[in-house]
């Protein structure tokens, strides 16, 4: 689950190296899409919230 997470996070700020993605192919492969599909998701919302939040305590503290 943690090797997954760091791939996405990776795969967001486009790091991936050639190895990694090697093996996130196997497991895609073996076990199907999903779990990257579900942990993606989650990981972009977390994103857009914390980067929501974020904004607003920036915005707040300006005025």
């Amino acid at each position: 689950m943690l090797n997954i997470i760091k791939s996405i996070i990776s795969a967001f700020f486009g790091i991936q190296n050639n190895r990694k993605f090697s093996q996130d192919e196997a497991f895609v492969e073996k076990h199907g899409i999903k779990y990257f599909l579900i942990i993606g998701f989650v990981v972009a919302i977390l994103l857009l919230l914390t980067l929501g939040i974020l904004v607003n305590v920036i915005l707040n503290h300006i005025k």
